[in-house]
Parts: structure tokens; sequence; C-alpha cells
């Protein structure tokens, strides 16, 4: 995804960075931003249509080098501080205007149309940094991976090309301050010396931190630099053949956009588009290009280029807000959205855009006052982003909004001995302490350890802490189970978080006290974000039992039963086809993800969980002290398991239980408790 870049440009005519000069126009240019937006907009709609399409991004990288040096190329200050608070204002008009407008509305649409809960909190967060240009690094912390699923449902994604090339801001100035002097080739062997560190840190990076490689500015410098480069060392470039040039290059770009692959990227699958780029930009600027400049330089390419900005923010919104309501699996569909996106960013373009790029009144305005009101609307965008974010369960459209029903996590108001909640972190995961006010001091205890099920039974554990007066201490971290029956990868950190929450309840637990241990064993359907249900249902191939896995259980649960514990293990429960959350709207059930449902014959849901409740039979049975607690029969009736029960959903997403869930489990769990 790209596109500060677009911003990166100059626009058409390549706007200096201060006292108002003008870099000339290069024709074409336009053209080349064209056929990377485009690559980007046909990727995002449908990866099958261009598998490469998201170099685009690399090639807006490339042109935006090269512009925003051209664009200072004429610019003449005495002082440092002028020359840079003159680039500054240009990028702010530039870039600005546009994001902020673009920040605002996703954030009002998506609050009122996104379901709420842990999959969307990330994405306030987001358009807040995007505000600052920081959002690249927010989406490293929250997301990832860029090609991560969840990403694609963030409407603020695509901004964190922005934050890279705004972080390559505080950098230019001073270099193209510097190349004013006599000694040319001292800045510019700096400037070529950081482009191959960076080049080496991309591919690095690429082995050792894919994510790390995409988002940070360290492994995307060489991409503009090279294109500043080109312009500071091009000027009396003769360009022979150019005709044969730009045409070889252009077949080599939109090669790029078929054959890289998302798993060599940045390295090397940045490193074609990037050189096919640049060997345009020296063909369009020195000339002699022949028909593929021409082509490039005509009306329409040079029409979309000038909208590439705009075009790069809007059709982003458009797509994630489409897969949170309607959908995009049909060509009808997907129409729709390329028409909302042109309307959209012709709208920006026309309204936004241009008006306040060379609006002159913020022109004169004193470069104190500038920054200052730059700054303040920037606060005032990001807290708005924010709010919106905070008030989405009263203002949100979206059923799932509706926390007593959906969210499993949620607190009810008590009566009589009101129960505290504490959370900490423990390694990669959480510990949280219920505590009733009114629990006696040799009060029986109940520990619960497991992965994000056992998390999902907080409003459970919750009501049990309150009803029983008895003190619970959950430990949850996302994929940790206690119990292993196959050859299932376990995140990083899990075996430390798992080995001291076991440590922390073998010192705490009592005679009498109880281990509860929740855990997904039944083979989902489909993961959370996945479009389509594979054909065989989702169960394919059954990975053997993993013997050596099941030893150390038990010995883990041994463990535990020496303090003399009862052991509860949660049989496995059933898990349904689509995620509820997102599909409990009129707005967005009849998308194509909600379409395999959420009724599973009872028989099914039985086949898909056989082997592995016989293998955790089978370890209950040879621990005295452990036993079995199945909850399918309280979610299931005889012929069938439904995602919901007298209207209300048991489920959040495709297998961990809502509120409405956990409370229908309560009684259950309580009888397992008492008996």
């Amino acid at each position: 995804m790209r596109d500060g870049i677009l911003v990166a440009e100059g626009g058409a005519g390549g706007v200096a960075a201060g006292a108002g000069a003008r870099g000339v126009h290069i024709a074409g240019i336009g053209g080349l931003r064209a056929i990377a937006v485009l690559a980007v907009v046909a990727f995002h709609l449908d990866p099958r249509w261009l598998p490469g399409g998201f170099v685009g991004v690399d090639v807006f990288f490339v042109i935006s080098g090269f512009v925003v040096a051209h664009s200072v190329a004429g610019v003449r200050a005495e002082r440092f501080g002028a020359y840079c608070a003159g680039f500054y204002r240009r990028r702010c008009l530039r870039i600005l205007p546009a994001l902020y407008v673009y920040v605002l509305v996703v954030a009002l649409v998506g609050g009122l149309l996104m379901p709420g809960g842990e999959g969307t909190r990330p994405v306030a967060l987001t358009g807040a940094a995007a505000v600052f240009g920081l959002s690249n690094l927010a989406l490293l912390w929250k997301a990832g991976d860029y090609f991560a699923t969840a990403s694609a449902y963030n409407g603020f994604t695509q901004t964190w090309s922005l934050g890279v090339e705004e972080q390559y801001y505080l950098l230019f100035p001073a270099a193209a301050w510097w190349l004013r002097g006599r000694a040319r080739w001292a800045p510019v062997g700096v400037v070529a010396l950081a482009c191959l560190l960076s080049l080496a840190a991309a591919g690095w990076l690429t082995q050792a931190w894919r994510a790390g490689a995409f988002f940070l500015l360290p492994a995307r410098l060489w991409e503009l630099g090279i294109g500043a480069l080109l312009r500071w060392l091009g000027a009396g470039l003769a360009v022979r053949g150019g005709a044969l040039w730009a045409a070889g290059a252009l077949a080599a770009l939109a090669a790029s956009f078929v054959v890289t692959r998302e798993d060599a990227f940045p390295w090397p699958g940045a490193l074609l588009p990037c050189l096919a780029t640049l060997v345009l930009l020296a063909v369009l600027w020195r000339g002699g290009g022949g028909w593929p400049a021409r082509m490039l330089g005509a009306r329409a390419p040079e029409a979309i280029g000038a909208i590439s900005y705009s075009l790069y923010l809007w059709h982003w919104g458009v797509v994630v807000l489409m897969r949170w309501t309607l959908g995009l699996d049909t060509l009808a569909l997907k129409a729709l959205a390329v028409a909302l996106m042109a309307a959209l960013a012709v709208a920006s373009h026309r309204w936004v855009e241009r008006p306040l790029r060379h609006h002159r009144r913020l022109l004169a305005l004193p470069a104190p006052v500038f920054f200052a009101g730059v700054a303040g609307v920037a606060g005032a965008v990001a807290a708005v982003c924010l709010g919106l974010a905070y008030a989405k369960p009263r203002i949100g459209l979206a059923a799932s909004n509706a926390a007593a029903v959906w969210d499993p996590a949620f607190v009810p108001v008590e009566g009589t001995c009101p129960v505290a909640r504490r959370t900490t972190d423990v390694g990669i995961g959480w510990r949280i302490a219920d505590r009733p006010a009114c629990a006696a001091a040799d009060a029986r205890r109940l520990f619960v350890v497991g992965d994000s099920h056992a998390g999902a039974y907080a409003l459970l554990l919750h009501t049990v802490a309150h009803a029983r007066a008895m003190p619970v201490d959950l430990y949850t971290a996302g994929g940790c189970r206690v119990i292993d029956i196959d050859d299932s990868a376990l995140p990083p950190g899990c075996a430390a978080f798992r080995a001291r929450a076991l440590a922390e309840v073998r010192a705490a637990a009592r005679p009498g006290d109880v281990v509860f241990l929740p855990g997904l064993y039944t083979p989902l359907y489909r993961k959370l974000w996945d479009a389509d249900v594979p054909r065989d249902a989702g169960l394919g191939a059954q990975r053997p039992l993993d013997r050596a896995r099941i030893a150390a259980s038990e010995a883990r649960l041994r463990a535990l039963i020496a303090r003399g514990v009862t052991i509860i293990v949660e049989a496995p429960k059933p898990v349904m086809p689509s995620a509820l959350f997102r599909c409990a709207d009129g707005f967005n059930r009849g998308s194509g993800y909600c379409r395999p449902g959420w009724h599973v014959p009872r028989a099914e849901a039985e086949r898909r969980r056989a082997r592995a409740r016989a293998a955790l039979v089978a370890i209950t049975r040879a621990l005295p002290g452990a036993r079995l607690w199945d909850p399918l029969p309280l979610l299931c009736d005889a012929r069938a398991c439904d995602g919901y029960r007298d209207g209300a959903p048991l489920y959040y997403d495709t297998h961990h239980l809502s509120a409405a869930g956990n409370r229908l489990l309560v009684p259950g769990f309580l009888g397992v408790l008492d008996r």
C-alpha cells in the first residue's frame, strides 16, 4: 500500500519546498503514478488479479524521492531554518488536509458500522497515529505484519507508507541543504552510503524480522534515496535509445506486479520495481522516451496520476468498509467499490487537496503560527478519532457493540459481595484476579490456566467469584494451552508463560482448591479473517497424537494434583463456520463471508471434536483428581449446535463464547464446582 509517496511528489508541477519556487514539470510522471496506484487498487480489490500489485508502493517511494528533490532544486534561502520552514510548509499542505479529512470520515463511518471488540480496537489507534506520521509504528506494534489478515480490516493500514515518507522528510532537508555547498560529492557520498546500508538492512530484516523490513524507514530509505540521487546526479545525463530503455523498464515493472512474492519482500522483491521505476524516471526526465513516454504522458494517465494521492487514501477506506458490510465477493460489488473510490478521490482532490495546497493565506502565515495551527488541528483530529472509538458502544449501529450480550469480558454490576478485578502482565499473557469482598480468609480458590478460551471465560469466572464468594485467578495467553495432544506449534513465549503460570498456581494452591484448564481443541472451519470455508469443511488432515507431548502434559497435571487440588479439563466445544460478530446486522449479514452461517448439525460437531475428546478423556481417566467437563450438551440441542439461543449470540466469533454464552454455562459450571 502506498501513498505518502504520492504525496511526496510535488504534484503535477513539482512544487518547491520554499520561497514559492517551482521545479519544471516532467511529462509522464503522472502516468507512472497512475500505473502504481492502479496496481495497488487492483491488488486490494482481489489479489488474484495482480498478485504483486502491492509493489506499487515501492514505485511511489522512488518517484517521491525523485520529485521531492526535483521540487527544491531551484529553491533559494539564506538560512537553513527558513529553508526547512518552507519545505515543511509545502509538505504539510500537500499531505495533511486530505489525510485529516480521510481520518475523520473513516473514523466516523467506521464507528457507526464496524463492530466493537478486540478485532477493531487497534483501528482508532492507527488512525490517531497516522495523523502524526506514526501509523507504520502503530501497525508494527499491533498487527505485526502488513500481510496479516487483520490488517486488511483496518481502515488506516495504507497510511503506513505516509509514516515512512514523513519520517524520511525529517532527514531530507539536511541532505538537500548540504548539497547546496561547493563540495557536492561529500553529501552525495553520504546519501549513497546510507542507501547501501538501508539496502543491506532490508535484506537482513526480511529474513530476521519481515514486518520490520516492511514498515520501518531503515529498510525503505534506499527506495526514496535512489530517486533523490538520480535528481542530484543526473542533470547532465544523456539517455540514448530512450524508447528501448523505457519499453524494457515498463515490461520489467509489469512483470514485478505479477511475480513478486510476499515471502520475499521487500528483499529482493522490491529491487526489480524500484530499478524499473528509476530507469523510467531517467528517460522521462532527460527525454527520448519515444512511444512509452507519450503513453505515460497522455491525458488519461496524467489525470489519474493527479488524483493518485486521494485515490490511494480513499480506495482503501472503501475496500475495508465494504469488507465489514456488503462484502467484496462479487464482480458487481467490486464495480461498486471502484465507482465509490473514483468519486471520493475526485472530490478529495478537487475540494481538499487543490484549494488548500495553494492557499495564499496559509502560505503567507508566519512559520510559528502556521506550524502551531497544524499541531492544533492534528491534535484535534486524533482526539476525535479516539473519541469516536470510545463512543462506539453508544453511537455504533453494530449489534455487537452491546457489551453485556457480546463481550465475554463484560463485568456486571453486582449487589451484595462486589468482586474487584485486577489485571497484570505475565509474559505474553495476563493474570486476571477476581476477589470477592465477602470471601472468607480460608475460602476455596479457583485457578484457571489456558489459551484465549480461558480468557473468553472471564465473565463466567467473575460470576463464579460472586456467586460462591470464591477468589479466582485466571492466566491466559493466546494459543497457549496447558494440555498438548498434537504437534501444533506454540506461539513464541508460550513455554515461559505456561511454566510461570503453573509455578504460581502450585505455590499458591492448597488442598481443596480447583484448577480449570480450558483450551481450543476442535478444528476450526476457518480462521477469523479467512474468506472461504475449505471444501472439507475445515476439518483438514488430522495430526497424529503426539505421545511425548501428551506425557509431558500429564506430568504437568500430576504436579498440580500433588498439591491436593482437583483439576477440571474442558472438553472440546463446538465451533461455528462464521464469526457471529461479523454477521450480526442487516448491513453485513448478506455478505459472502457470512453465507456459511452459524448452524452446525450436532452429529457434525461431535465428529469434528471426537479425536481430541478421546485424547482428553484418556488423560483425565489416567489421573486421579482430574475430571472432564463437557459444555457441548449445554450449547447444543439434540439435533444441532446453533450460534444463537433465544435471539442471543452464544459465540462472539467462530469459537470464543460471547457474554450470553458465558451466562448459559454458569449453572453447569457451578454444578461441577459444587460436586
